[in-house]
């Protein structure tokens, strides 16, 4: 525009030019009049008549391009209008609102996107622009006010507050504020985004709950232990209070669930959560570590206050827990370690309450024990024993030996018992009374004997190929190993596997353990011994069988423990206890092995109360698979 301006300008120059030539000439002819004057005169005309010529020319392009500008400015409106409509259609369509606000000339503007994250209507904002703060959660005043410096400070900031939409539902939003400050640093302009961060807060809750809650109970679990003990301990320094730390394990809970299965354990372990919590009261907290293991947080003033409520735990289990309609009986054993005492760092108290733990399951369970020094010790042994069992299997560390079961008479070896072994890689040999409990404690029993079966039937089977076919193998099964769901597949599997006959293989179960879970025992016991599997009760007398039981029970045979053998000769009352027992077994049609043999004399005794097989030092001790091997060619009459 600016440059047609400029053409048309200077053709009107010239265009006067010409007309001044035009009256000099005309002026002229007045005076003179000649051809010259006439020539020069008519020229004129004609560059007068050229020059309106093209001032039409001009004139008309410069109508087009006009025509041509406006309707560029039409279509970019147009466009500008259209994109601005897409853009109100965003923002309505989304949980955001932009709030802008002119200090200076108090002029406020708000996107409608505010009614559906407020629930008010966009007047009502113009009419009260403070209405925004007064629907804020009470709780989150704090944040506002922090927020609110920031902002005259000049500093762009984001804050995360709660508010409370008129139909009383509460939402989260997140608001950026971007603040600008004049020359004085005073606040002249404030823009706001808002957000719904509602959903995004609710997953982040529904997180931090898993990170630190216990999903079957809804206690705090190990992770939420560890921040809280940490914060407790801090404040016990600040405070000068006395911080005890219970470690809550339930007696015979593994059993409880391998036999009612798992989904009455965890019903139980939620009651038993729920007892807990009513039980410690506004007197501590509540944690569930791991399984059947609680952890408890108590402040104290004096100790006598820690025992009481260790009793009360205890009494409180002494009612059954009713599962769907089954009342089940469970018992707690507690460890307690105290701070700053028995430790000042959450690691050490853990650890300590554990060892005490163990100290009140020696103690025959169902009690409590504080941690002493002396103990620390010991529970170092089993935490090592613990953390190598779990390598055992791996590292190839176990190994079997066969003890043979011997009729006394002629001496002949009519069976083995499989005994597990444990060169444990970095000390040698473990006594398996050391690390047989810790591994049916921790559960490793059941891997562990899935191997010993499975190992001895191969062995058993590789002599029956070598022609002791009537050779039987006996191995030892726990308690924690006969009640699990799945014990009579496995059982089939390994014989399946190993080609083993059925009718050649000994489960032996302990009195003491199996008579205290007779129910679930009992038709498992009678499916195996359906499959031609014979069925061994070790270590009888120990145990106060209850003759109907033993009565009904599927049993082939009664080994006679060894604490009673030793005592034989010394003892009346011993040997009286063996004579019964020897009577009872053969009267009820049982094989009667006495286990511990150490000496002829108690062999006599023996072979005079009518007992014929036996099993001891005196006989044979365990032996590895290569030396039995000789033995066995030595006196098995081959078939």
């Amino acid at each position: 525009m600016p440059l047609k301006h400029a053409k048309t300008k200077k053709w009107t120059y010239i265009l006067a030019v010409l007309f001044t030539l035009h009256t000099v000439s005309t002026i002229g002819l007045m005076y003179n009049q000649d051809y010259f004057m006439y020539g020069i005169d008519l020229g004129i005309v004609v560059l007068f008549a050229i020059l309106i010529y093209k001032m039409l020319i001009v004139k008309d392009s410069y109508a087009i391009n006009l025509e041509q500008e406006i309707l560029n400015h039409k279509e970019t409106y147009a466009e500008l209008e259209a994109n601005r409509i897409k853009l109100q259609n965003i923002f309505d369509s989304i949980d955001v609102a932009i709030w802008s606000h002119n200090l200076k000339t108090n002029k406020l503007l708000i996107t409608s996107g505010i009614e559906k994250l407020y629930g008010y209507p966009l007047q009502a904002f113009y009419d009260d622009s403070e209405l925004w703060k007064k629907v804020i959660h009470p709780d989150d005043d704090e944040i506002i006010i922090k927020r609110g410096i920031a902002i005259q400070n000049g500093q762009i900031t984001t804050s995360e507050y709660r508010i409370m939409k008129p139909n009383g539902e509460i939402r989260w939003i997140q608001d950026r504020g971007i603040p600008f400050l004049d020359a004085n640093n005073e606040l002249i302009d404030f823009n706001s985004i808002l957000i719904d961060i509602t959903e995004r807060k609710r997953a982040e809750i529904t997180i931090e709950h898993m990170a630190y809650y216990d999903e079957l109970t809804g206690l705090p679990n190990r992770n939420g232990f560890m921040q809280t003990i940490e914060k407790q301990l801090k404040e016990a320094d600040l405070q000068d209070q006395n911080l005890a730390l219970m470690y809550v394990d339930l007696d015979r809970f593994n059993v409880l669930n391998d036999t009612l299965g798992h989904s009455f354990g965890d019903l139980l372990l939620q009651k038993v959560a729920e007892l807990l919590k009513v039980t410690v009261g506004f007197y501590g907290t509540v944690f569930r570590r791991s399984g059947d293991e609680f952890l408890i947080l108590l402040t104290f003033k004096e100790i006598s206050e820690i025992k009481q409520k260790a009793e009360q735990i205890i009494q409180a289990f002494t009612k059954p827990f009713k599962l769907s309609g089954q009342e089940v009986f469970t018992t707690p054993s507690i460890g307690i370690s105290i701070y700053p005492e028995n430790g000042s760092d959450s690691e050490t108290l853990l650890k300590r309450a554990d060892s005490a733990l163990y100290l009140a399951k020696e103690k025959g369970r169902n009690t409590y024990q504080f941690f002493t020094e002396q103990r620390d010790g010991k529970m170092e042994r089993r935490l090592t024993l613990e953390h190598g069992l779990r390598r055992a299997l791996t590292n190839n560390e176990f190994f079997l030996v066969y003890q043979p079961l011997v009729h006394i008479g002629n001496k002949k070896i009519l069976g083995v018992e499989a005994l597990l072994r444990w060169n444990k890689e970095d000390e040698g040999m473990i006594s398996p009374a050391e690390f047989i409990p810790i591994a049916e404690e921790t559960g490793m029993i059941l891997p562990i004997g899935e191997w010993v079966l499975r190992e001895a039937c191969l062995q058993g089977l590789s002599w029956h190929e070598q022609g002791f076919s009537d050779l039987l193998i006996s191995v030892n099964i726990s308690v924690r190993q006969l009640l699990e769901e799945s014990f009579i597949e496995r059982v089939e599997s390994i014989l399946s596997e190993t080609e083993f006959p059925p009718t050649s293989l000994e489960l032996e179960i302990t009195e003491s353990t199996t008579m205290q879970n007779m129910e679930e025992a009992l038709p498992i016991l009678n499916a195996l011994r359906a499959k031609g599997i014979r069925i061994s009760v070790d270590d009888f007398g120990t145990g106060y069988s209850s003759l109907t039981y033993l009565r009904h029970l599927p049993v082939d045979t009664l080994k006679i423990d060894k604490m009673f053998i030793d005592d034989i000769l010394t003892d009346s009352k011993a040997g009286a206890i063996v004579k019964t027992i020897i009577d009872m077994g053969h009267n009820l049609d049982f094989y009667v092995i006495a286990e511990g043999i150490e000496t002829g004399e108690q062999i006599n005794f023996l072979v005079e109360q009518g007992c014929i097989y036996g099993q001891g030092y005196h006989l044979y001790k365990p032996l590895h698979a290569d030396e039995l091997q000789r033995q066995l060619h030595k006196n098995v009459v081959m078939t």
